[in-house]
């Protein structure tokens, strides 16, 4: 039987995320995961790792980490994203503004109101020091 089990580190770099693209549409093709979901997963990881990079507030001496780990079950897939950054919970951010005109909006959230609007389940912990997002989505 095929593993419908994934992990993987990802190095504290933005060049990494080829790689991990990469990898996320070779375990959806090995478990025939529909076109869509592969590109929905795939732009959610690149919109939360690039955050993390680029926003995480991370202690100085302190090495950026980066998990994720991709699993199916009840038909569902199942994406579990970890950082060691500062805490930070998307689930409290304010909804962005979608009604103005584009040069009246302030910058940034629209990359989380898209990766938590795409997603079935969209949830937040964090524990000993680690952030950890969950996110589901339904294959039916």
């Amino acid at each position: 039987m095929i593993a419908t089990d994934f992990h993987v580190q990802v190095a504290a770099r933005v060049s990494e995320l080829r790689d991990l693209a990469a990898m996320v549409e070779t375990f959806g093709e090995t478990h025939d995961l529909p076109h869509r979901t592969i590109f929905i997963v795939n732009l959610a990881l690149e919109e939360l790792v690039t955050n993390t990079l680029v926003h995480g507030s991370f202690e100085e001496g302190v090495e950026p980490q980066i998990a994720i780990d991709l699993s199916i079950r009840d038909n569902r897939v199942h994406v579990v994203v970890e950082s060691n950054g500062g805490k930070f919970d998307p689930t409290e951010d304010t909804e962005p503004d979608l009604t103005s005109e584009l040069d009246a909006r302030p910058i940034g959230g629209l990359g989380i109101h898209l990766v938590k609007t795409q997603a079935d389940n969209f949830s937040y912990e964090f524990v000993d020091g680690i952030n950890r997002l969950i996110l589901e989505y339904n294959l039916t």
